[in-house]
């Protein structure tokens, strides 16, 4: 049995989050009927055994690696058919953030199996609790953001925000995308990692950069196809296969369009000669 009350602090998504308990024990007994007050999150993870737990007068079996939250007013009950050896955190939430509003599935129960390795997570934390070595702290406060986020990844939360982005971060996320993923991605795509709907993006998009998702795809498309053309020798099939069109006339129309020369004239008008690197 091993817990801990270090009052750690740490701020996700414009939540704060208050470690009330951190805690290891082997349940070998039914536990009674209860439920944590106002403003409360638990956490639980399976690490070995199997049994059931009643949550809301509804029973679930678990089993090594399942994962359980526990969100205020909720009552629940493990029920073990061998020892369990549950980790637990125990979290107050700050009544100001608005967190249902940012991280609505952290207000809603849930019990799944899990599919991102949490137990080395947790295995960690009873490392650097016990141990308290230079930096714990720090170790303790990533762990924790990582167990949260993973666990709603679990919970296959898609198309709900999860986080509130502020503008720079957004900003970031939005510009590193589409210079990465230009040849493939759509806003479908960006605005479910973004946790936005597609309308709230495209407004985005107008307000900050004065062009739609559409405009800013092609800017990003095409800056990288006219590098290549100037200053290399990539063959124009190649290419546009690399900026994510079809066929080679689709992608020479498209260029023709923006630039109003095809590749080729492009090419042949604009193309740098590479100097040899000096010894």
């Amino acid at each position: 049995m091993f817990s801990t009350k270090d009052s750690i602090k740490f701020m996700m998504a414009k939540i704060f989050f208050t470690l009330a308990d951190f805690s290891f024990n082997s349940i070998t007994s039914v536990e009674p009927l209860h439920y944590h007050g106002a403003l409360t999150i638990e956490i639980k993870f399976i690490k070995n055994g199997k049994g059931k737990i009643i949550i809301n007068d509804e029973i679930h079996e678990i089993d090594k690696n399942f994962y359980i939250v526990v969100p205020e007013f909720v009552s629940y009950s493990l029920i073990p058919e061998t020892t369990l050896d549950v980790y637990s955190i125990y979290l107050l939430v700050d009544k100001t953030s608005g967190y249902k509003e940012y991280i609505p599935y952290l207000s809603k129960y849930f019990v799944g199996l899990d599919k991102y390795n949490l137990g080395v997570l947790f295995d960690d934390l009873l490392y650097e609790f016990k141990n308290r070595r230079f930096g714990y702290n720090e170790i303790v406060v990533s762990n924790f953001k990582n167990i949260i986020v993973k666990i709603l990844r679990n919970a296959d939360s898609k198309g709900d925000r999860l986080s509130h982005w502020d503008t720079e971060s957004l900003q970031y996320e939005i510009e590193n995308i589409l210079y990465n993923e230009f040849a493939t991605i759509t806003i479908t795509e960006i605005s479910n990692r973004l946790h936005l709907s597609p309308r709230e993006l495209q407004r985005y998009l107008l307000k900050n950069y004065n062009k739609s998702f559409r405009e800013l795809k092609a800017y990003a498309r095409m800056s990288y196809a006219s590098n290549k053309l100037i200053y290399t020798d990539i063959k124009i099939a190649d290419l546009a296969i690399e900026t994510g069109y079809s066929t080679t006339e689709h992608f020479s129309f498209a260029f023709k369009e923006y630039f109003k020369e095809t590749p080729y004239q492009y090419r042949i008008k604009n193309k740098k000669e590479t100097k040899e690197p000096i010894e």
